[in-house]
């Protein structure tokens, strides 16, 4: 490897398989040098071992400074290190709570969990707003659809995480919340004026910024106001222009993945590396694919020779992840367990809408859980999902699990009205998963409502489905469906704690 070579390859962050030391995998990474790594749910398992990979890694890649490790440690449905982890609340769940004290304890925790199997970089917070009810990729990952308050939870986590000695990243500049088109998937739009990304969108950014975050990461989203050709993680106009010389950003500038399909399909992640370096960015995240990552340096490395992009943008991006990777190598002590945070959060966001949610100990539940898919492209494919009733029978409280598909078909409904039916002398409640985008099952709830007008209606992602439903006469939202969650909620069922959230995004038409 020459040394333009090695300059290019600085520059890369790339995923890797396996969550056990493998010789061969290794020994490509020592072959492509990468100046960093990323984990995801495929190289973790528990504390001890992964931490025993990442340092496997860090020993084939060298160097006179451990490289960035990078993880999405997000809470709720985007954290790639759960066994033995702070079991995190999503960020909607956080806002919910109210508690900015608590919020900051709470990344701290997470800073700990992550110093402890080596990474130095989490991808989080997320900056973006919770805007559009249809979208999939974003909600709960949100604090709120507010721009200031999602701003003062976005500067809490900032603080918390880096005063735990790990680097926060705000993403996905400059905001993906206010589209449903997922960049996993498609490249998404943003029509807003700039007016009004700078009023909405760009709050909780600065927020993060002025709260001292290390890193920023581009996403892979048009917003036509500020550069209508290109993503913004492709754009001077948006990285340089706005994110540096107007907010005056001088941290690390890291992009999205560039394999995700809005990059993949459209310039190809080899091109988008390219511009995306001319752009302002600094770390180009290729997270799946070895061989991407090395067609990634040679085309970087074909624009320098052919004088397209300039050697000095080159070493602009290594000075500054050189800094980021002196600066983690010195941080402190690890921070102490705090075992009792999350269950804290949890309890304080589990919020009721309208009704008496205290079940009747004494009357069998059923609980009806609608589950499968959510077309989200950001939580890990496989994770082992709660049950409610499970939590509810440790609390004395009679219940069966009736697991519906997402999407029911009008044979799985009409089974399932004939078996509530048939046990009318038992309680319902009703767990819906996105109701509002998912028809079939909104058609089914408002049967099973009609069935039994007294069902605890349970709103388990956003609560944007809690407006689709106002003959409810009982209605609860917990904001995720992790098992954290439901263990306070099982506790307001079982009359043991009082739902103290307060909706973190504005809904209109809610009965009172």
């Amino acid at each position: 490897m020459n040394e333009l070579e090695r300059l290019v390859s600085s520059l890369l962050c790339v995923g890797f398989p396996g969550d056990v030391p493998d010789a061969a995998v290794l020994a490509e990474l020592r072959a492509l040098a990468p100046g960093g790594v990323i984990l995801f749910g495929r190289n973790v398992s528990t504390p001890e071992v992964t931490r025993a990979v990442v340092d496997a890694v860090c020993d084939a890649l060298g160097g006179t400074s451990r490289p960035i490790v990078a993880i999405d440690q997000e809470g709720g449905r985007v954290m790639r290190l759960r066994r033995g982890a702070t079991p995190g609340p999503s960020a909607m769940a956080v806002a919910a709570a109210g508690d900015l004290e608590l919020a900051e304890r709470l990344a701290t925790a997470m800073a700990g969990d992550l110093r402890r199997i080596g990474v130095n970089l989490n991808l989080a917070p997320v900056a973006d707003l919770a805007l559009e009810p249809a979208s999939t990729v974003i909600g709960t990952r949100a604090f709120s659809d507010d721009p200031a308050r999602a701003a003062q939870y976005v500067a809490a986590t900032v603080r918390g995480l880096q005063r735990g000695g790990i680097g926060a990243t705000l993403k996905h500049f400059p905001g993906h919340g206010a589209t449903a088109t997922d960049s996993h998937t498609a490249l998404p739009i943003v029509g807003d004026p700039v007016a009004t990304l700078r009023a909405r969108e760009l709050v909780p950014f600065e927020a993060g910024i002025l709260a001292g975050a290390e890193a920023v990461m581009a996403g892979h989203i048009i917003a036509t106001a500020l550069d209508p050709d290109v993503p913004a993680s492709l754009s001077a106009r948006v990285l340089t222009g706005l994110l540096r010389d107007e907010l005056g950003f001088a941290g690390l500038i890291v992009t999205d993945c560039l394999q995700m399909d809005a990059i993949a399909r459209s310039v190809g992640t080899a091109r988008g590396a390219v511009m995306a370096l001319a752009a302002g960015a600094d770390l180009l995240t290729i997270s799946h694919d070895l061989a991407v990552a090395r067609e990634a340096r040679d085309a970087i490395v074909a624009a320098v020779e052919s004088s397209e992009l300039p050697i000095a943008r080159l070493e602009a991006a290594a000075a500054s992840i050189s800094r980021f990777r002196s600066a983690a190598a010195e941080v402190g002590d690890r921070p102490a367990p705090d075992a009792e945070i999350a269950a804290a959060i949890a309890h304080r966001a589990v919020t009721l809408v309208r009704g008496k949610p205290v079940q009747n100990s004494d009357v069998p539940l059923n609980v009806v859980s609608f589950e499968g898919g959510t077309g989200d492209g950001a939580a890990a494919l496989t994770v082992e999902r709660p049950e409610l009733h499970l939590a509810l029978r440790r609390r004395r409280i009679r219940s069966e699990s009736l697991r519906v598909a997402i999407e029911p078909s009008a044979e799985m409904v009409e089974n399932l009205l004939g078996l509530i039916q048939a046990q009318a002398g038992r309680g319902l409640a009703i767990v819906m998963r996105r109701a509002h985008v998912h028809a079939a099952q909104a058609n089914a709830i408002d049967a099973l409502l009609a069935a039994s007008p007294e069902a605890v209606l349970i709103s388990a992602n956003e609560p944007f489905d809690v407006v689709r439903f106002p003959q409810a006469r009982t209605v609860l939202c917990t904001y995720g469906d992790e098992e954290i969650m439901f263990e306070a909620l099982a506790d307001v069922l079982a009359g043991k704690s009082e739902p103290m959230g307060r909706l973190p995004v504005s809904l209109q038409g809610i009965a009172g």
